[in-house]
């Protein structure tokens, strides 16, 4: 029994250890910029839990009750001389009543949202700790 819940605690604890972790990835070996900045309750925007580049997608880990979708999600690039900046707003609730702790991973087009593969990605939601 004792053994049981040994690796249980290591489970509970690695899981934690990993759950507030942002992962910025170049797909195409290059310089690549993501940034977030941390959430400080000021902002009306909704939060993300990490973000990351991937294959030409921006992947963004973001709260859910189970039936969150990209497709809930208005998504607007505005072009900066810096590189651009994205922002995600949700438009349509997750009313569903899942436990999903973790949130889950929607993923963006960046072409559609004419994201040059050199330009600097900056989004404005705020990075959620968990």
């Amino acid at each position: 029994m004792q053994k049981k819940l040994a690796v249980l605690a290591l489970v509970v604890a690695a899981g934690l250890s990993t759950s507030a972790c942002v992962i910025i990835d170049a797909d195409d070996g290059g310089k690549r910029d993501v940034s977030v900045k941390i959430n400080d309750g000021a902002d009306s925007l909704e939060p993300v839990y990490g973000v990351a580049l991937e294959k030409g997608e921006l992947v963004a880990r973001v709260s859910s009750n189970g039936c969150t979708k990209a497709e809930d999600f208005k998504v607007t690039a505005d072009r900066r001389d810096s590189g651009v900046a994205v922002t995600l707003t949700r438009e349509r609730p997750d009313l569903c009543r899942a436990l999903v702790p973790e949130g889950k991973e929607v993923r963006f087009d960046l072409d559609a949202m004419g994201v040059q593969r050199t330009d600097k990605v900056r989004v404005r939601n705020p990075l959620q700790r968990a």
